[in-house]
C-alpha cells in the first residue's frame, strides 16, 4: 500500500513534528547526494539497507525529491512543499530521506542520521546538506557501499 500526502507552509510558519525523527542519506566520495533530484549511482545493497529501515514508517520528503521516488511500498510517505498550505500542521514522522533543503530545515529534530557512503566519485548538483543545527543529541550510523558494476 502506498500513502501520500502533502503538506506545507506559506513564508516562515512552523511546522512542528511531534515525534522523534531519523534521518537517512545517502552520499558518494565527493561529498554529492544527487543529481537532477534522483541518485546518482546504482547500490542494490543501499537500496536494501533504505527498504529494511524505512518500512512500516512514516516518512518526510521534499516536494522536488518526491517527483522523482519510486513507489515506496508499506510506507507512508509526507510530502513537504513550503507554499502549500497555512496550516500549522502536526505530524508523526519517523524519517526524513530528502532532499538536501528538507534536511537542513528539519535536522535539528533529528535524532539519529543514518549516512549511507557510496564508494563513487560522480559528480552531481546536489551536496551533502549543511546540518549545522543538527540536533546535539543526534547519533550518527555510517554505512559503506559499493556502487553496482
Amino acid at each position: 500500500m502506498i500513502n501520500i500526502k502533502i503538506f506545507g507552509i506559506i513564508h516562515s510558519e512552523l511546522v512542528f513534528i511531534k515525534n522523534i525523527m531519523r534521518a537517512v542519506i545517502a552520499v558518494n566520495n565527493l561529498g554529492y547526494i544527487g543529481k537532477d533530484n534522483t541518485l546518482l549511482w546504482k547500490c542494490s545493497e543501499d537500496l536494501k539497507h533504505f527498504k529494511n529501515l524505512t518500512t512500516g514508517g512514516v516518512l518526510l520528503v521534499g516536494y522536488n525529491t518526491s517527483l522523482t521516488l519510486p513507489p515506496l511500498k508499506n510506507r507512508e510517505i509526507f510530502i513537504y512543499k513550503r507554499e502549500y498550505d497555512r496550516e500549522l500542521l502536526i505530524l508523526e514522522c519517523d524519517w526524513c530521506i530528502g532532499g538536501k533543503k528538507t534536511y537542513e530545515k528539519f535536522c535539528h529534530l533529528f535524532t539519529e542520521l543514518h549516512i549511507s557512503h557510496i564508494n563513487d566519485n560522480q559528480v552531481g548538483d546536489t551536496t551533502f546538506p549543511d546540518l549545522k543545527n543538527l540536533n546535539r543529541d543526534c547519533k550518527i550510523f555510517n554505512y559503506y557501499f559499493e556502487p553496482n558494476l
